[in-house]
């Protein structure tokens, strides 16, 4: 009996010791405490998910939108700021629990043990500091540039994930339109024209509110062998795990970052869309250098400031951003050009009066639910605390123009360009035909015929 009994216990730890081994090591925690009474306005980082602190209420053009569950106030205190991590990821994340959040300090833990690889970069804005604990398994902390999941890419590919904003246009220019298995809502929410060139994009499955996080089992639902999404680390595991294929967006930061995200997408599909990348490359610098041209001409003194708006007016892009040299480009002095900050950043009202712009270009309105650049001109327009800025006072308010995607993002910037030294320099560019200019990329890069009355309507912003 006592031998049967020593046999059958060392059956059952042998069992044990399977199951947790096949469970792997101890599960990951991470231990977020907050210090300071009073946030300013910016953004907290947490596990690669961000939550934004406005300024104020009318700062926060979203409000409580589907995009935006969860979100701050300047003046939060550390214990708010807790809150709201837990609360983000209950709602975002598939990877995390919430093990409590008490006072200023909410502990998260892995739900699957062997899951997690490394833990996000964290941050808050100044007033609030935030820091964080790993105990359990051992794993990195990455507090710099987000990291690819790395998987090889399989030599041709069939089925393709266009989930980051701009990677529709992106693939359809690169001619794998066909091989787009699901996409984003954003790519048609507030792109009729994209519904209108694009042959397949109404016909393609659609993941919701990718801004926020993507659903993972939606998207392997759809088998793709390639994910071109956004740089979020917790999801670029979960694909790597599921030796899923990944090019993660990286933040342009000059206009030489346009070319490599075309060029880094082409790599990805084969020769033929590494041919059509050098098309578009050499459209580029061609168009680039004959507006250059003309704008390295131009005084110091003929240069206006300007002030580039996106998602509402107090938000703006800095000096890690590329828009800086999209204005210098075509002839403007970018106001927030030593913002040591990249795109969409939060600013105060104070800051916007005291660079007191020549002209203001709007983009990027609509995105979240909010209000679209239609809306935000006539409100910066309409309100009485902005009427003493020059570019209010005299008009030089604009919307950019919007087609199948933001013009500010995208493979579209050229025309950003274009557009935006022919409003700044309108002498220096009378023989810039604009229509003219849509009609040929649309042609050359999209497949598809544009009239000029098209043209006309993508320019100002107008539906089909």
């Amino acid at each position: 009996m006592k031998k049967k009994c020593f046999i059958w216990c060392i059956g059952l730890m042998a069992a044990v010791a399977a199951i947790l081994s096949s469970c792997g090591q101890q599960k990951v925690e991470y231990k977020v405490t907050a210090s300071g009474d009073s946030a300013e306005a910016g953004i907290v980082t947490v596990l690669d998910y961000s939550i934004n602190v406005y300024k104020d209420l009318e700062s926060n053009s979203c409000g409580n939108c589907v995009d935006q569950p969860v979100h701050l106030y300047a003046g939060a205190d550390s214990e708010e700021v807790t809150e709201a991590i837990g609360d983000v990821v209950e709602r975002a994340d598939d990877l995390w629990e919430v093990v409590s959040c008490e006072g200023n300090t909410v502990v998260l833990r892995e739900k699957e043990a062997g899951t997690v690889d490394s833990i996000g970069m964290l941050s808050a804005p100044e007033g609030i500091t935030l820091t964080g604990t790993v105990s359990g398994r051992d794993v990195p902390v990455i507090s710099g540039k987000q990291q690819e999941a790395e998987v090889e890419f399989p030599k041709n590919p069939q089925r393709l994930a266009a989930v980051y904003g701009p990677s529709y246009e992106l693939l359809t220019m690169l001619g794998a339109e066909d091989k787009i298995v699901v996409r984003a809502d954003v790519q048609t929410a507030d792109f009729p024209w994209a519904e209108k060139v694009f042959s397949r994009i109404n016909k393609i499955p659609v993941l919701n509110n990718v801004h926020t996080s993507v659903n993972f089992e939606e998207l392997m639902k759809y088998e793709p062998e390639i994910v071109y999404t956004f740089p979020r680390e917790n999801e670029l595991t979960q694909l790597k795990k599921a030796g899923v294929a990944v090019l993660s967006a990286e933040t342009e930061e000059t206009l030489e970052g346009v070319k490599n995200q075309v060029r880094n997408y082409a790599a990805t599909l084969g020769k033929d869309a590494e041919e059509r990348a050098e098309e578009y490359c050499r459209y580029f610098d061609e168009k680039l250098s004959w507006i250059k041209e003309r704008t390295d001409k131009i005084d110091e003194k003929e240069r206006p400031d300007v002030y580039y708006a996106g998602v509402d007016i107090l938000t703006t892009y800095g000096k890690h951003s590329d828009i800086i040299q999209v204005i210098e480009s075509a002839g403007g002095n970018p106001v927030s050009c030593e913002l040591n900050a990249g795109n969409r950043t939060q600013i105060d009202y104070e800051q916007l009066m005291a660079w007191n712009p020549d002209i203001i270009f709007i983009d990027h309105g609509g995105m979240n639910d909010g209000k679209t650049a239609e809306e935000l001109k006539k409100e910066i327009q309409s309100k009485s605390v902005y009427k003493s800025l020059n570019a209010v006072k005299n008009q030089q308010v604009y919307a950019s123009p919007s087609g199948v995607f933001y013009w500010d993002m995208g493979i579209q910037k050229i025309l950003l360009i274009m557009n935006m030294a022919k409003i700044l320099h309108p002498d220096e560019f009378e023989d810039l035909d604009m229509e003219e200019e849509i009609m040929i990329f649309y042609e050359k890069f999209f497949d598809y015929s544009l009239t000029r009355e098209d043209a006309e309507k993508i320019l100002n912003r107008e539906n089909p």
